[in-house]
C-alpha cells in the first residue's frame, strides 16, 4: 500500500471538510485515489448519519428568504441536537443555502432534498448526510413553507437572530394592499414582530378549527360549573371567557404589543387611513425552533 502523503490529506480535507484521521483512513483504503477516497467518506458519512438518526434534534435555526419583489418568501426550520452546533459556522452556512433553495422550490421539502446543493453534483440529502458526519450530531431539515402575495407584499421578521434572516423564531406575513412597499414596510415589520411575541393561531375567530373552539368551551364550562352560580350567569361567564380566549389567540383581536391600548385590527385601520390605502391580512406563518418536538 502506498504511503499517504500529507498534501493528499490536506487536499481531501479541503474538498470534504472531514477530519485529518478520517481523510488519512479514506486515502489508505482508496490507494490514495482522491475520488475513491471522497466516495469512501460519503459512504462512511451515510453510516454515521444512520447511527445518529434516532437522536432527538430540537435545537437549531429558523431561516427566511424573500424575493427581491417582496411578493414571495420561504421559511424553513433546520434542527441540531445542541444550541452549540446551531452557532457553528458550517451549520449556519448550510442553513443559509437551504433557505435560498427553499424559496426556489416554493417550500416543497421533498424537492428541497432532491435539489442540487450549492452548484455541486451532490443533492441536498447527500450534503446533509456529509454535514452530520462532519459535525457529529443528528441534523434534520424539519419543515418548510412558502407564501406569495400577488396583490400585495410579504413581510418577515426573525427573533433572536444569529445572523441575517436566521434565528430562533421566524415570521412571514402576507397582506393585500394598494400601498407601495416603501411606505408599508414599517407596518409589515411591526405586525411580524407582534406575531413573533404574541403567537396567534388564526387571523380571525372564524378561521379557528371548530374542534379547537369546542374543546376550549368544554374546558371553560367545567371551570364555570364549579362556581355554583345560576345557569343564566354561567352563560354570561362563558361568553366572557370565550371573548378573552379569542383576545388571546386571534391576531386581529389581540392587543398590539407595541401599544396595548389598541387592538391589531385598530392598528391596521389607523395605518390604512394614515397611508391613504387599503390593508388586508391574508396569511401568516410563525415557526419557533423545536416547538412540538
Amino acid at each position: 500500500m502506498n504511503k499517504v502523503s500529507t498534501s493528499d490529506i490536506k487536499k481531501l480535507r479541503d474538498l470534504t471538510g472531514a477530519g485529518f484521521l478520517d481523510c488519512k483512513n479514506a486515502l489508505d483504503n482508496s490507494n490514495s485515489d482522491i475520488d475513491k477516497a471522497i466516495e469512501f467518506l460519503r459512504k462512511k458519512g451515510i453510516s454515521t448519519a444512520q447511527k445518529k438518526g434516532d437522536r432527538t434534534a430540537s435545537e437549531g435555526l429558523i431561516a427566511i428568504s424573500t424575493s427581491q419583489s417582496n411578493k414571495e418568501a420561504g421559511i424553513v426550520e433546520l434542527n441540531s441536537e445542541t444550541d452549540f452546533v446551531a452557532r457553528n459556522d458550517d451549520f449556519q452556512s448550510f442553513v443559509s443555502i437551504i433557505s435560498k433553495i427553499n424559496l426556489d422550490q416554493k417550500g416543497n421539502l421533498d424537492k428541497i432534498m432532491e435539489s442540487k446543493y450549492n452548484n455541486t453534483k451532490d443533492k441536498v440529502s447527500d450534503a446533509l448526510t456529509n454535514l452530520i458526519s462532519k459535525i457529529g450530531e443528528n441534523l434534520t431539515i424539519r419543515r418548510s413553507e412558502y407564501i406569495i402575495s400577488e396583490d400585495g407584499f410579504i413581510g418577515s421578521y426573525v427573533h433572536n437572530a444569529e445572523k441575517d434572516n436566521m434565528g430562533k423564531i421566524g415570521v412571514l406575513l402576507s397582506i393585500k394592499t394598494d400601498i407601495e412597499y416603501s411606505k408599508i414596510n414599517d407596518f409589515l415589520k411591526k405586525i411580524c414582530m407582534h406575531i413573533a411575541a404574541a403567537n396567534p393561531i388564526s387571523i380571525t375567530s372564524s378561521d379557528i378549527d371548530e374542534d379547537i373552539i369546542n374543546k376550549e368551551k368544554e374546558f371553560q364550562i367545567e371551570e364555570i360549573k364549579k362556581s355554583g352560580k345560576d345557569q343564566s350567569i354561567q352563560e354570561k361567564m362563558l361568553e366572557g371567557k370565550m371573548n378573552k380566549y379569542f383576545n388571546d389567540v386571534v391576531l386581529l383581536e389581540q392587543n398590539f404589543v407595541v401599544d396595548d391600548s389598541i387592538k391589531i385590527n385598530q392598528f391596521i385601520e389607523n395605518t390604512s387611513k394614515e397611508l391613504n390605502g387599503s390593508i388586508e391580512v391574508k396569511k401568516f406563518v410563525r415557526f419557533k425552533v423545536g416547538e412540538g418536538i
